[in-house]
């Protein structure tokens, strides 16, 4: 099991966002913990620093990020995604435009961020957030064995 430190921003309403620094590429990125993401996405405008733009393709799969203005989104490949010491090989990443979301952080005086750590992952990883001490705890990845379905599983 691994302990990955988060970043705590907290908002005058009382909310707050949990901040993740990952390792894309061999590149410094800072991903926003979201358990209401079902996948892990990158910016759109930041996916560049990550990949080249041969490695990217367009998709015609609707985008269901909150608060983003396009309805695709691109796919790449990133060949090295680390979260703490798991380390993902080949990991298809969709990117979004998450233009709304960083410059509402950048009016607040807060980092932008390169995309969100969704649920995809954070499930293959057994991860759990120690929201006291401002953890993401990890355990090793474990490949999903199903091929993904439109299902309800209560």
């Amino acid at each position: 099991m691994t302990s990955l430190r988060l970043i705590q921003l907290n908002f005058e309403t009382g909310g707050y966002n949990l901040l993740a620094r990952v390792i894309i590429n061999d590149k410094p990125a800072l991903l926003m913990v979201d358990t209401s993401s079902p996948k892990t996405v990158l910016d759109t405008d930041h996916l560049q620093k990550f990949v080249s733009q041969t490695e990217l393709k367009r998709s015609s799969r609707k985008n269901l990020a909150p608060g983003a203005a396009s309805v695709y989104s691109y796919v790449a490949n990133i060949e090295k995604f680390e979260i703490g010491s798991v380390v993902i090989e080949n990991y298809k990443a969709s990117s979004v435009d998450l233009g709304n979301i960083n410059r509402s952080f950048r009016g607040m005086g807060n980092p932008q961020i390169d995309g969100l750590l969704g649920c995809d992952l954070l499930r293959h990883c057994k991860a759990t957030i120690d929201f006291e001490n401002r953890e993401l705890k990890l355990g090793a990845l474990v490949e999903p064995s199903e091929t993904p379905a439109n299902a309800v599983i209560e």
